[in-house]
């Protein structure tokens, strides 16, 4: 099941009839080599590319990617602070560790939006162990940024409402107008569980799984809960919940106001080197939406070849 986030998201669509396949081909844009099939087809695709990852030269013996450590270690050494502030901190101090653990915890959320796309390890299993601890720290349950953001997002961000089946991200109102950032992240935020569903409706597989992997993460806070409901709730649902409303909030500047014409005028890149060493690249959107099943560290290459494409004033160079 890893292939899926591996997946070329140009290579999916919504299973519909013809007007559907036609306007998934039209927002491919200039990308290269992208198809559109169903959700039947894109069963058959993932296998494919599950066989094609078996043959790649590894890396590592657990990591696909040795740079990854700094990632791991990261994600690790934030879930063991969360976990110190469960068992050890007393009430006040649990209190005021929630801005930091939040803080720390957005930097997580770069991490898991990079494994949701193209995972860590080797191992499905680890993989897997890897979901629930970015989950713990991000307030993003284990398959959630696949059936959204993968399956949802990279497939219809260049169809904004009032279309007819829009960008699961989408930032324009019913008519067509813009959203302001506020009004954004409130939309995003009490619909994303709505429009999870109803992506995985389409793909039963990775919704069954979403499903599942609900039962660990749920027992986990449901000990936490039931141990110590206090430190529970100040130790990891709160600063998850901040974490996920952050998430919601920057995501507004990648794509808002800019009614897009093809793929390379629809995206905000930033190339400032600090926020790209802390983020594992996430500045380079517009490659990341031209190759999205690539790892984190090959984006920059990716930018290199097409920057001469993007507008320049969709790059940015300053950290905020």
């Amino acid at each position: 099941m890893n292939a899926v986030f591996e997946l070329d998201p140009r290579e999916l669509s919504t299973p519909s009839a013809g007007e559907e396949r036609a306007d998934g081909e039209r927002a491919a844009g200039a990308a290269e080599n992208g198809t559109i099939g169903s959700a039947g087809r894109v069963e058959s695709l993932l296998e494919r590319d599950a066989g094609r990852e078996e043959s790649c030269e590894r890396s590592g013996r657990w990591l696909r990617y040795k740079v990854d450590r700094r990632a791991v270690a990261y994600v690790h050494a934030m879930l063991g602070l969360h976990v110190a502030v469960f068992f050890l901190a007393p009430t006040w101090l649990a209190v005021v560790c929630v801005a930091p653990l939040a803080i720390g915890s957005m930097f997580v959320a770069a991490i898991n939006h990079h494994h949701q796309h193209f995972n860590t390890f080797h191992s499905a299993w680890m993989n897997r162990v890897f979901d629930i601890a970015l989950s713990l720290q991000t307030g993003i349950a284990p398959y959630a940024w696949v059936l959204h953001h993968n399956l949802g997002h990279h497939v219809n961000y260049l169809k904004q409402r009032p279309h007819e089946h829009p960008d699961e991200s989408r930032w324009t109102r019913r008519d067509g107008s813009q959203m302001g950032r506020i009004e954004y992240t409130i939309d995003l935020l009490l619909h994303h569980q709505i429009d999870i569903i109803r992506v995985g409706r389409r793909y039963p597989k990775y919704l069954r799984a979403f499903l599942l992997m609900k039962l660990p993460l749920w027992s986990i806070l449901g000990l936490a809960l039931y141990t110590n409901p206090v430190n529970a709730f100040l130790a990891f649902l709160l600063p998850g919940f901040i974490t996920l409303v952050h998430t919601s909030w920057v995501t507004y500047g990648h794509h808002a106001g800019h009614y897009p014409t093809n793929h390379y005028d629809a995206s905000v890149s930033n190339t400032n080197p600090l926020f790209n060493y802390l983020t594992c690249n996430l500045g380079y959107h517009t490659a990341h939406h031209k190759r999205p099943g690539v790892h984190w560290s090959q984006l920059p290459k990716i930018h290199e070849e097409i920057k001469d494409r993007i507008p320049p004033h969709l790059i940015e160079t300053r950290f905020w």
